[in-house]
This record gives C-alpha cells, structure tokens and sequence, in this order.
C-alpha cells in the first residue's frame, strides 16, 4: 500500500510532494522524507527548493491536524490515529517541553500528525504552533533534501541497508533487555 501511494505523488513531482507532506499533516501513514529524498535525487529541481515546498504543504496539513484535534476532540482523533500512544506521547512532550516539543519532533520518530493532533487536544497556541512549525519543518526538509541530493541513488540505497540492519538490531537489542530485566524480577521475586 505504501509503496502504492509513494508511486502515486512521485508520478505529480512536486505536486505530489506538497500534497503527500500536506496529507502527512494530519491523516497520511506516508512520511513525505521518502518521496522528496527521491526528487531530490533525481533532481527534479533545486533540493532546498524542493524542500520549502515540502515544508509549506507539511505545516498547512498540520494546521489542519490542529484543528482537527482542537474541534474533533479526543473521540475523532482516535478514529484518525487509532495508534493514539503517539498522540499521547506527543501531548507529554507538548506538556513537558511546551513549544520545544515541535523542535524536538522534528528529528524524533514521533509522526508529525500525531504532535499536530495532540498539539490540537492540548489547545495550545495555534499561532506560535505554526510560526515554530514552519522553520523546524524546513531546516529538517533541507537537510533531508540536500543529504539525498549529496549521497546520490547508489548510497541512498547502501544508507537505508545499513539503518534497516541498525534499526532490526536495536529493536534485538532491547527486546533481550526487557526479557533480561523481567527474568531478573521474576527471580528476585520468586
């Protein structure tokens, strides 16, 4: 499926790009870093550019996600999020760090819809919630832009290989912690 809609926005250019980050704002599973790392690469046109396109179509999609959380409530994000750990991780962050949160979002694996959402539910400011988003979103684009553009199609393709094999090994890795320390607890226990 996802593979699918990647298809479908790349085949619009950037087009594709500003709706695939707008969607991303508030309803879309696809993360537009895959598609503008693939324009970029392919040069379809000035990848700082291409990034400013990202960013403007990522924040208005979160505009929208605010309001979606601030007049849908709690009921209708669910239906939208059903996944709604994340929202509510991202309303701790909102609630901890205030308006840090969306700096921290940006190169967290937290999705941008669910800070939006959740940003929405907690009512925060929506002015400063898009003045902060707008700059945060394009210093990510840009790097992500220019990166894609720098390593090139071979790299880019060696790149997710390498993070997959790190990502299985990370997930390996704490899976045996939690079975070691629940093994600990139970032998302390019993």
């Amino acid at each position: 499926m996802l593979d699918g809609l990647k298809d479908f926005f790349k085949q619009y250019g950037t087009t594709g790009l500003f709706f695939n980050a707008f969607f991303d704002g508030f309803i879309l599973p696809l993360p537009p870093d895959f598609l503008l790392s693939t324009l970029a690469i392919q040069k379809i046109a000035n990848p700082t550019i291409l990034a400013l396109i990202c960013s403007v179509g990522s924040v208005i999609g979160g505009c929208i996600g605010y309001c979606v959380g601030r007049f849908g409530g709690r009921k209708l994000v669910n239906k939208i999020f059903p996944e709604s750990k994340l929202v509510i991780k991202a309303e701790k962050l909102f609630k901890k760090f205030g308006i840090w949160a969306i700096v921290i979002d940006a190169f967290t694996p937290i999705p941008y819809k669910a800070l939006t959402l959740g940003s929405g539910l907690m009512k925060f400011n929506p002015l400063i919630f898009a003045l902060v988003s707008f700059p945060v979103r394009s210093v990510r684009y840009v790097l992500v832009a220019n990166t894609a553009n720098f390593i090139g199609e071979q790299l880019r393709t060696e790149f997710e290989n390498t993070v997959l094999l790190l990502v299985v090994f990370a997930v390996i890795l704490i899976t045996f912690f939690v079975f070691l320390k629940k093994r600990i607890q139970r032998m302390n226990n019993g």
